[in-house]
């Protein structure tokens, strides 16, 4: 395996254990999305930690105008695509190149630059194979253990989780850091559903500020 390889499967395996959650929303159209500034936020440390740089190109810009009502008026709407080139190294010089395409609309001078932000964020997440928030995947699972099911959690250890939940993903994401790998195995059943109320409680918090 070439130290690039070994670089990049340790960042993947830091953020299996936490994902970066949707906390950004769209209010016009009304969905939650995951911003280049949650990827860069949760991956930069990873990825200083495990010794890669990332150099980044662009091409294949196009650039459209559209104007809205009366052309008259001036008002337009730039429509922008582009190809990003981001090539992952390690320090022996080994690399992996992950090319991903970008597309933004902007009514004044930033539609270049979402494009190539959106660009950036996809070649992450699909390099990283990044979860919306995850359990470690080795962390749960006995290879020796014939029985699939997973077990109920103790009410002790569930009740703490939901405390942490009901207090926002922040708080149940540490939560789950910290949590030893038995809580984790004993918690699985319940993940989805402690997550979802983490996510609902963030979301009110931010509805309420």
């Amino acid at each position: 395996m070439s130290k690039i390889q070994d670089a990049v499967l340790g960042v993947m395996k830091d953020i299996a254990t936490t994902g970066i959650a949707k906390l950004q929303r769209n209010v016009q159209q009304g969905y939650s999305f995951r911003g280049i500034e949650s990827a860069m936020n949760e991956l930069s440390p990873l990825l200083v930690k495990h010794g890669i740089t990332v150099t980044p190109s662009y091409s294949d810009l196009n650039v459209q105008e559209r104007f809205r009502g009366d052309p008259k008026d001036g008002r337009a709407i730039r429509f922008c695509t582009l190809k990003g080139s981001f090539r992952f190294s390690a320090e022996d010089g080994s690399y992996m190149l992950s090319e991903c395409f970008g597309e933004a609309m902007d009514a004044g001078d930033k539609a270049v630059t979402k494009a190539q932000s959106i660009a950036f964020r996809t070649a992450l997440f699909q390099q990283f194979v990044v979860p919306t928030m995850a359990m470690d995947p080795e962390s749960y699972l006995d290879p020796e253990d014939d029985d699939p099911r997973m077990p109920e959690p103790p009410q002790r250890l569930l009740d703490s989780a939901m405390e942490a939940a009901q207090a926002g993903l922040d708080s149940y994401k540490a939560f789950w850091q910290n949590a030893a790998q038995a809580d984790r195995l004993a918690l699985a059943t319940r993940h989805a559903e402690l997550k979802a109320i983490a996510q609902r409680a963030t979301a009110d918090t931010d509805a309420g500020q």
